[in-house]
Formats: C-alpha cells, structure tokens, sequence
C-alpha cells in the first residue's frame, strides 16, 4: 500500500508546485500590467481538477444516469492542466484594465503561502524516506 502512495504523494506534490508556480507568473504579469490600457486580469484554475485527480473515488458533479453512460474519470494527477481564465472585476477603470494591485498583491501572496506550505510537506516527507532507507541500513 505504501509503495502505492508514496509516488503518488510525491507527483500530486510536484503537479501542486508546478501549478503554483504557473499561477504566480499570471499573478505577476497581472500586477506588471496594471496600467496598461484595456488589460483584463487573469488566473490560472486547477484546484478542483486536481482535487478531483487526487481523491479519484469522490463523487464528482456529474452522475450516471443511464447505464451504458460512460463515467466520469479524473486525469492522473501528473496529467493535471491550468485553464488561464479572465478574472472578473466589478471595478473597471476608464482604461477597461480590470487589475486591482491590492487584490492582486493578495493572490500572491496566498499563491505564495500555499506553494511554501507544498514545499515543505514534500520536503518532510523526503527526509522521512530518507530516515527509512538511513535505519534500515543499520
């Protein structure tokens, strides 16, 4: 069972940071074209697809209604995409740029804490492996 969990933790980690990290660029570029004419702002959408990845036996928001539907099967965790989205704003300026550098900073920051916190998960679940392997060489 172990043997099945641990590379998947470790991809489902990995898709994590990959994400993460594709999301700051958007974030970044978001605040970069803050004064830029006509500019929407965007995001990059991957949580629920992951989750979905991650916890395949969860029931997802569609069902089988007829038998000979085919069911809804998630993407293995490594093939989990990004959809870049426009984010709504109800605050458009005269420019039509949808950016607001407080709510964007405030993204970034959250992207920011939730990468970290993925960081460190799969570095302490990296040295527990190593521990493993060090006492069973003893």
């Amino acid at each position: 069972m172990i043997q099945r969990l641990l590379p998947f933790a470790v991809a489902a980690l990995r898709r994590n940071l990959d994400l993460r990290y594709d999301r700051q660029r958007v974030l970044q570029s978001n605040i970069a074209n803050a004064e830029t004419p006509g500019f929407v702002a965007k995001d990059v959408q991957f949580e629920e697809v992951l989750r979905a990845a991650a916890h395949p036996t969860e029931q997802g928001p569609l069902r089988l209604t007829h038998p000979r539907h085919l069911p809804q099967t998630p993407p293995a965790v490594q093939d989990v995409q990004g959809r870049l989205v426009a984010r709504p704003s109800g605050d458009v300026g005269r420019d039509l740029n949808t950016v607001s550098v407080d709510r964007e900073m405030a993204h970034v920051t959250t992207n920011a804490m939730h990468y970290n916190a993925s960081v460190d998960i799969l570095g302490r679940l990296l040295a527990s492996i190593r521990r493993t392997i060090q006492e069973g060489r003893q």
